[in-house]
């Protein structure tokens, strides 16, 4: 699988909102970020040789986004819309960008050390 999609599932809501669970064996510092409606992020993909890396995993909290990607072994693209709260799981070489279509929230379960060792660009 190149790129896998999974929402976060709810567990409780009231008038005060939304209470959802998720769990990873990853631990550290990982990076919480912000982007702007409209912009563009990625336009990169990693060989695997960082853990934080292989394979890398966001939480997408708030917001809506577009992920294109492309296999770099098999040349198969694709495009798809996710809307938070989803986890989104990207393989080793796979060239991938994150459009955001609204505000967005998403959380990196890795650090910018696992990133700057492991990114490369086409």
């Amino acid at each position: 699988m190149n790129v896998t999609i999974s929402k976060i599932e709810v567990k409780a809501i009231d008038e005060r909102g939304a209470l959802h669970y998720f769990s990873t064996n990853r631990s550290g510092e990982f990076l919480l970020v912000y982007r702007k409606a409209g912009s563009v992020s990625g336009q990169h993909y990693h060989t695997g040789k960082s853990a934080g890396k292989n394979p890398e995993e966001m939480l997408l909290v708030q917001g809506t986004l577009t992920m294109n990607w492309k296999n770099l072994g098999t040349g198969e693209t694709g495009t798809v819309n996710i809307e938070a709260p989803s986890r989104v799981v990207i393989q080793a070489n796979i060239w991938h960008e994150v459009k955001a279509l609204t505000d967005i929230i998403f959380i990196e379960l890795n650090s910018l050390v696992d990133g700057s060792e492991d990114t490369y660009r086409l």
